[in-house]
């Protein structure tokens, strides 16, 4: 369904990186009454070079923060801000697995704060570590506060490694995209222009195509899965200990949320984490 109409009132949008917001729902964040950016990470990923390439991987992520500011400063009624460990500091791009229980301990007073109505961030598509986290971070978040939730898709690979960019990598019932006026688009290529340190990277993605579905209460694997590593370009992680934490976030015991009592058939994981590769 694509629609051109809708309105929406508190949106809490969850995202890996500064950047993420905008490739895929900088027209949303345009028709929200009030909206929240929190950004998950540090976007300075270790072991990529970024450090040479900036200075240092605190400049680097600095920077990013600094695009984001000046982007969603362009949309009305839009603030932002991110999550942070016990000791004040950003979570680490492509570390966020590793941190689940810290990270909702940031994420959900923040929520309550800014009171939403709607819960949105990425689908789940093993297309990247922190993308994937968020989602089920956000899935957590919305569960223990009774919200709605909406997920939208970045990008992914199938078997023959071809960039899917802006589509879900299953099919179900729900999906809905965003029609985008013209001046939304404008606004939308402005934003993306505040990313200087992300080109040509952001030229890759459709400006105007936003698309969007109910989030499930399961996170369902496919079989190809089965040996698929998550994606991270020059450094890819194995999904084997990424569903190992997922699982574990989802069993502990989070005082003020409604997981404390989940029944086996609540689980997140529709497939147990043996089944992932040891590569």
């Amino acid at each position: 369904m694509t629609t051109s109409s809708d309105r929406f009132e508190r949106i809490l949008l969850l995202v890996a990186h500064p950047d993420d917001e905008t490739i895929a729902c900088a027209g949303l964040l345009q028709r929200a009454s009030a909206a929240l950016v929190v950004f998950a990470v540090d976007g300075a990923p270790p072991h990529y070079g970024f450090e040479k390439r900036f200075g240092s991987l605190q400049r680097y992520a600095n920077m990013r923060f600094q695009e984001a500011s000046r982007a969603l400063r362009l949309v009305p009624h839009c603030s932002h801000q991110r999550l942070a460990g016990p000791d004040g500091a950003c979570f680490v791009d492509q570390h966020l697995f590793l941190a689940l229980p810290e990270a909702f301990a940031s994420l959900i007073p923040v929520a309550r704060q800014f009171s939403p109505d709607l819960v949105v961030s990425h689908a789940f598509e093993g297309g990247h570590l922190d993308h994937d986290a968020c989602h089920v971070l956000a899935t957590q978040l919305a569960r223990a506060l009774s919200l709605t939730a909406l997920e939208f898709p970045i990008y992914w690979r199938p078997a023959d490694h071809h960039d899917v960019l802006q589509q879900f990598r299953d099919i179900r019932p729900g999906e809905f995209c965003l029609r985008l006026s013209e001046q939304e688009l404008d606004l939308k290529k402005q934003m993306l222009a505040e990313y200087h340190t992300q080109l040509p990277l952001t030229t890759v993605f459709h400006p105007e195509t936003e698309r969007f579905r109910p989030v499930l209460q399961s996170i369902n694997i496919t079989p190809e899965w089965s040996t698929y590593p998550f994606e991270n370009r020059r450094r890819p992680w194995n999904a084997a200990p990424f569903f190992q934490k997922v699982s574990e976030f989802w069993q502990v015991s989070i005082p003020g949320t409604s997981t404390n009592n989940l029944s086996e058939g609540d689980h997140p994981l529709t497939h147990p984490t043996s089944r992932h590769s040891h590569h």
